[in-house]
C-alpha cells in the first residue's frame, strides 16, 4: 500500500522478508460509472499505481479509507460528484482530487479548482493519455503543503529569516521521513489497508488523532510570527486562498497579524488575499453556492470587517438570494417541476421576498397546474367523441366531460373548440340518421346540437330532417293510394275484355338531374334506374329507385328529377292502363 509520505511517482523501495527490493505503488482510486473510462485510464497506468473503483454510491469511503494517492472522480457519470468531491476534501486529505468534467460543466469546478480543493481538472471530451499520466503525480494536499513549506523555507527566506523558517522545514521533513518508515515497516505493496485501531485508524474512527504522515495542522499552532508568514507565502503561492481552513493565506497571514498587528507583510497579504476572495465570492454568488458564500463572507469579514468589498459583496448576496430563487423557480415552473417550484417559493417566502413576486409566482404555478388538469381533461373528453358515446349520459359521456372542462376554464380556446368539435359530431351523426330512415334517433342527436348553442349547420340540418319525415310521409299515402287502385283494377278486369296499353304520352319537360355536391367534390360517378308511373295530368307518381351505383349516393338526385317531369295529358283510363316507365339516369363528372 502507498504511504501518504511517499513521493508521488518515484520508485521507493522497501526491504520485504526475503531481503529483495520491490516499488511502492501509488493507491489511484476511481470514481466512475462508465467502463469505457476505465479503459482510457489503462495506458497511463503502470506497476507504480494500485487501481481501486467506486461508483460513488453505498459505503463507497471503506474503498478510499488508508488509501494514499491520488482520487480520480468522473464527473461527468456520477450526479453526486459535488458532494464526493467535499467528503474526499474533509475527510481524506491524504488523496489528491483530479476532476474529470465535460467542458459545458467546467465553470462548476473552476471554483474548488482556484481555491485548490481539487489539484486538477481535466476536459472529458479531449481526455489524454498524457494528461492522465501527469494527474497521476499530484501531490496529496496536505503532503504537497509540508513539502512547499520546506523548500521556501530552504532557499526562498528573505535574510534574517533563515533560522526561523528552518523550523517548519525541519519539522516537515521529520514527518515525512516518519511516513516512510512507518510505511516500509508497518505496510505491504498489495496488503489491504491496516484495521482500525488505537494506533493505526486512518478514518479518525477509533482513535484521537489522525495517523503521523497527515497530522499537519497542530504543527502550525507553535509557529513564529516569519515562520507563519512563510507558510502564507507558499500557500499564496500554490493558490490556497482560503482553503483547507487553518492553512490557507488567509489564515495564516491572518495568525501573523493578530501576533504582530504592526507587520506590514501580514496586513498586505491579508489584504492580497481579500481582494482575490471577493472575486471568487462574487463568482460563487453568480452560481447561485449561497451557502458557501457565506460562509466565505463570514471568514472574510472576521479578518477584514472594514473592507468595503466585503460590504458592498454583502450586499450584492442579499439582493442575489431571493434574484436567484426566483428566477429558479420560473424555469421551474416553465419545466412543469411544480414541486420544485413550490419548495423554491417557500425559500423566497422565508427570506421576506416582496408580496408582488411571491404573488406572480404562486400565480404561476396554479395556472400550470390548472393547465396540466385541462391538458388531461381534454384527452379524455376527445377520446369520448365517437359514434356510439355521442348522446353517452354517465360521468364518462362527452355530455359531462364538456361541464367539468368548463368549470375549469369556460373561455379556454381549447375548451370553446371541444364544444364546437363535440356540437359538429353530434350534427353529423344526426345526418347519417336521416340516409338510414332513422328519424328519432336523428332528432335526439340534432336536439343534443341546439343545445350547445346556435349554429347554422344544426339548424339545416334539421330542416334536412323535416324534409326527409315529409318526403316519408308522401311515399307512404301514395303507396296506400296504389294499393287501393290496384285492387279496384283487378275487380274489374274479369269483366271487361282486355284492351292494348296505351301509347307512352309525349315528354313535355324533362330536365336533368342535379349531381349531388358531395360527390362530385369526392369526384363519384354512378347511375340509377328509375321506374314511375303518370297520372291523367302528365305527372310522375310511385316514383322508385331500382337500381343504382353506387348504392344510395344519387338516389335522391334522380328521384327528384323524375319527379320534375311533365308529360302530354291522357285519359284517366290511359293513365290507369298505362303501363310504368323505367328511365336510367347516368351521372358523369363535366356531362350534367
Amino acid at each position: 500500500m502507498q504511504s501518504p509520505g511517499a513521493a508521488a511517482h518515484t520508485h521507493s523501495h522497501v526491504e520485504g522478508s526475503g531481503g529483495q527490493a520491490r516499488a511502492a505503488r501509488k493507491d489511484v482510486v476511481i470514481f466512475t460509472a462508465d467502463d469505457e473510462f476505465l479503459l482510457s485510464l489503462g495506458p497511463a497506468m503502470d506497476d507504480r499505481h494500485r487501481s481501486r473503483t467506486t461508483d460513488g454510491t453505498g459505503a463507497w469511503t471503506d474503498t478510499v479509507r488508508g488509501r494514499a494517492g491520488v482520487a480520480l472522480v468522473d464527473a461527468a457519470t456520477l450526479a453526486n460528484a459535488p458532494e464526493i468531491v467535499r467528503t474526499m476534501e474533509a475527510e481524506f486529505p491524504a488523496l489528491a482530487l483530479v476532476v474529470v468534467a465535460p467542458a459545458a460543466a467546467r465553470a462548476q469546478w473552476s471554483l474548488a479548482l482556484t481555491r485548490g480543493s481539487i489539484a486538477r481538472l481535466l476536459d472529458r471530451e479531449s481526455l489524454t493519455t498524457e494528461a492522465i499520466a501527469e494527474a497521476l503525480t499530484v501531490e496529496p494536499r496536505a503532503r504537497a503543503a509540508q513539502a512547499a513549506a520546506g523548500a521556501s523555507a530552504a532557499d526562498g527566506s528573505p535574510p534574517g529569516r533563515a533560522r526561523g523558517l528552518l523550523i517548519p522545514g525541519a519539522i516537515l521533513a521529520a514527518v515525512a521521513l516518519a511516513g516512510v518508515l512507518w510505511f516500509a515497516f508497518a505496510g505491504k505493496d498489495d496488503a489491504p489497508p491496516p484495521p482500525a485501531g488505537p494506533a493505526a485508524s486512518e478514518d479518525g474512527a477509533a482513535t484521537t488523532a489522525p495517523p503521523p504522515p497527515v497530522a499537519t495542522a497542530p504543527a502550525t499552532e507553535t509557529l513564529s510570527v516569519p515562520e507563519l508568514l512563510s507558510a502564507a507565502r507558499v500557500a499564496f503561492g500554490e493558490r490556497r486562498y482560503v482553503e483547507p481552513a487553518g492553512n490557507s493565506a488567509l489564515d495564516l497571514y491572518a495568525r501573523a497579524l493578530a501576533a504582530d498587528a504592526d507587520n506590514a507583510e501580514a496586513d498586505n497579504g491579508v489584504q492580497r488575499v481579500v481582494a482575490i476572495a471577493v472575486a471568487q465570492l462574487q463568482a460563487t454568488i453568480k452560481s447561485g453556492q449561497f451557502d458557501d458564500a457565506t460562509s466565505l463572507l463570514e471568514r472574510l469579514h472576521a479578518v477584514a470587517p472594514d473592507d468595503p468589498a466585503l460590504a458592498t459583496a454583502a450586499q450584492e448576496l442579499a439582493a442575489a438570494r431571493p434574484k436567484w430563487l426566483a428566477t429558479r423557480a420560473r424555469e421551474a415552473i416553465a419545466a412543469d417541476q411544480l414541486q420544485t417550484a413550490e419548495r423554491l417559493i417557500g425559500e423566497l417566502a422565508a427570506l421576506g421576498a416582496d408580496k408582488a413576486t411571491l404573488q406572480e409566482l404562486r400565480r404561476g404555478v396554479d395556472a400550470r397546474r390548472r393547465d396540466s388538469d385541462l391538458s388531461r381533461a381534454l384527452a379524455d373528453a376527445r377520446a369520448s367523441l365517437t359514434g356510439a358515446s355521442l348522446l353517452d349520459g354517465s360521468a364518462s359521456g362527452p355530455r359531462a366531460r364538456l361541464t367539468a372542462l368548463q368549470q375549469i376554464d369556460r373561455r379556454n380556446a381549447q375548451v370553446v373548440a371541444f364544444q364546437r368539435d363535440y356540437q359538429a359530431a353530434l350534427t353529423r351523426g344526426g345526418r347519417e340518421a336521416i340516409r338510414a330512415g332513422n328519424f328519432d334517433g336523428a332528432e335526439k342527436l340534432l336536439a343534443a346540437a341546439a343545445d350547445l348553442g346556435n349554429s347554422r349547420d344544426v339548424a339545416d340540418a334539421r330542416k334536412e330532417l323535416q324534409t326527409a319525415r315529409d318526403a316519408s310521409a308522401e311515399r307512404e299515402q301514395q303507396q296506400r293510394a296504389e294499393a287501393a287502385r290496384q285492387r279496384a283494377e283487378r275487380s274489374t278486369q274479369t269483366a271487361a275484355a282486355p284492351l292494348p296499353p296505351p301509347k307512352m304520352p309525349k315528354a313535355k319537360r324533362r330536365s336533368a338531374p342535379k349531381y349531388p355536391p358531395a360527390a362530385e367534390r369526392d369526384g363519384i360517378e354512378g347511375a340509377v334506374v328509375v321506374e314511375f308511373s303518370l297520372t291523367p295530368e302528365g305527372r310522375t307518381r310511385d316514383i322508385a329507385v331500382i337500381e343504382s351505383t353506387p348504392p344510395g349516393v344519387f338516389d335522391e338526385a334522380a328521384v327528384e328529377a323524375v319527379s320534375s317531369w311533365r308529360f302530354e295529358s291522357i285519359s284517366a283510363a290511359d293513365a290507369a292502363r298505362l303501363p310504368r316507365s323505367s328511365v336510367r339516369l347516368a351521372f358523369r363528372i363535366g356531362e350534367q
